[in-house]
Parts: structure tokens; sequence; C-alpha cells
């Protein structure tokens, strides 16, 4: 089949998705869920090809959840590829810990590639029906994905990474306020609290300001987030942007060790994650191809009609190569 026979285009996004992707998936696509070592409770979906070519396992990004991803598992699973995603801890339906859906918090940013592993060994081998495991992994799910292949470097046959959180963008803070924020995030009063300027989740409809350039795409993923309270994660706390920091040192140390062919996509006009580390990154490790798309924000999946279908194309041609 070639992608450009099933891309929705941004005018045709809304009454595609309720007429023909969300009918063709009932029935399809398994929710189910496990529980790590930690005693969580992690919720995840599966959608199992019978032609299954390989196996595709979605890492998503930080405040994100199953759903968002409804469209890309369509296409995935329409060109012949069987989908796994799960919901990261104190994500969608898995379990959190802290109160209620908003705060986004982890204690250790090992963790999360912890219990990406566990899903894959629990789940997602038992389940494929063949033994090809390829990774599309997104924003901070891309810092994921990256640990997980220096770690784990046998698993995988072929990643993408796309706009990867190899490093944050922090904006005008300086090292200092960092050290300072980092040091509060240890002490238990802290450590759990939303940083300065974030909050709960508040209801506000923010395109055009924010990571999509398809005014269809992102309302259907806001309204996803109006429909499910366990989706309203919103705001970050100390623990988590401690770990967000730290971690890129990790990552980059270890890009040499990962052994597979990983394509990483970069957005031009990201302001999330930096591109200059996303280009270190690639330069370090063994066999990385770096692809720019021009023009986009951060989430290049949801950008343009023409960005949209450069990206999944060179993606299936890398996948099918």
């Amino acid at each position: 089949m070639n992608f450009k026979d099933i891309f929705i285009e941004d005018k045709d996004f809304a009454n595609a998705m309720k007429d023909t992707i969300l009918p063709f998936m009932n029935g399809k696509i398994q929710d189910g869920y496990f529980v790590n070592t930690d005693g969580l409770k992690l919720h995840y979906q599966m959608m199992i090809n019978p032609a299954e070519k390989a196996s595709i396992v979605i890492s998503h990004g930080y405040c994100e959840f199953s759903t968002k991803f409804t469209e890309t598992i369509y296409y995935f699973y329409k060109m012949g590829y069987s989908v796994f995603i799960v919901e990261h801890r104190g994500h969608g339906f898995s379990d959190r810990q802290v109160d209620g859906f908003s705060k986004v918090y982890v204690d250790r940013f090992e963790n999360y590639v912890k219990d990406f592993n566990q899903f894959i060994e629990k789940i997602v081998i038992p389940e494929s029906r063949t033994k090809h495991l390829y990774l599309f992994a997104h924003s901070m799910g891309g810092g994921i994905g990256a640990m997980y292949l220096e770690k784990y470097p046998k698993v995988f046959e072929k990643a993408v990474l796309t706009s990867p959180m190899i490093r944050l963008v922090t904006h005008n803070i300086s090292n200092f306020v960092a050290a300072i924020v980092c040091i509060l995030s240890y002490l238990p009063m802290f450590s759990k609290r939303y940083l300065p300027k974030h909050h709960d989740y508040d209801h506000t409809f923010k395109y055009p300001y924010c990571s999509a350039m398809s005014k269809a795409r992102y309302t259907y993923q806001y309204n996803e987030r109006e429909r499910e309270p366990h989706y309203r994660t919103n705001g970050a706390t100390f623990a988590w942007i401690r770990e967000a920091l730290n971690v890129s040192k990790k990552i980059l140390k270890n890009a040499h060790l990962i052994e597979i062919p990983v394509i990483l996509m970069q957005a031009s006009k990201d302001t999330l994650v930096m591109g200059d580390a996303q280009e270190r990154f690639c330069q370090k490790a063994k066999n990385c191809k770096l692809i720019r798309f021009e023009g986009s924000k951060h989430e290049i999946f949801n950008a343009t009609d023409e960005i949209i279908q450069d990206y999944y194309s060179k993606i299936f041609d890398y996948y099918e190569n």
C-alpha cells in the first residue's frame, strides 16, 4: 500500500476521524494493564495486524496519552504493522504517584525506561506475531527511547526518534537557578509541588499557541482532554524537571552504545527541545541520520499537510527498506 492513498488532509480530518478511523479501529484495538515492579498498574493499547510485517512500539511524550496517537496507530496498522503503546507512569490511565490528574511526576527518569522494558517483555514480545520490533518515540518519549536503546541495544531493529527530548529548552534559566531547583526537588515538601507558572489543567484552547500546526488535529486532541479527565496532565513538578534536566548528560554520554540504525526527525521551529543536543546525539550514535523539517513546530505529525505527508513517507521508507 502507498501511504499517500490513506493520508488524511487537515480539511478532512474531523470527518475522517469520526467516520473512518474510529469505526475501523473499533474491535481491533485492545486495552490492557500490567503491573510493574514498583506495583504501579500501567495502561496500554495494542492493535495486532494478522499480516504483521513488524511490531511498532510507541513511546509518547510529556503530558500525552494513547488516543493522541490514534491517527498514527491507524496509519501504522494500515501499512501492515502491529502497534503497541503504553501510557507512561503518571499519564493517561496509568497509575500516578501524585494526587489528581494534572501533575507530572517521576522520581527517577530511569523508571520510565524500566517500565518500558517491562511492557516490551510482558506484552509486546508475547503478543507480536513476528520477532521484528521497531521503535517510534516522540519528545519525552524520545528521551526514554534513546536511553532504552543505550541500555538494551539489541531489542529493536530500527528506531525513529521524533523531536526527541535529548535536552530541554530552558529559555533564560541560568545554571544557578537550575541548580537551586534541583536541590529543592529533593526536599519532600517540594518534590511533588508544581514548578512556578505550572498549574492544574484549566480547559484553555491553546491553538495556535501550541506545538501543533494542524488546527483539526489539535482540536481532536483538545476534545479528548475535555472528554476524559485522565488525559489532563498539564504541569511539571520539581522532581520531574530535575530528572528532565539531568537526563541530557546521560543520554549524550552513552549515545555511542546504540547499535541499530536510528532516524532522528527534527523540527526547525521547535521551542521545547534543543536542536543542537539532537545533532550531538546523532553524531555520537553509530548509525544515526538526522532529517530536518523546515517550518515545522515540535509535533511534526501535527504540522501542515505537506510536512505530515513527507514525514510519514520518510518513516515508512525507512521501516520498509
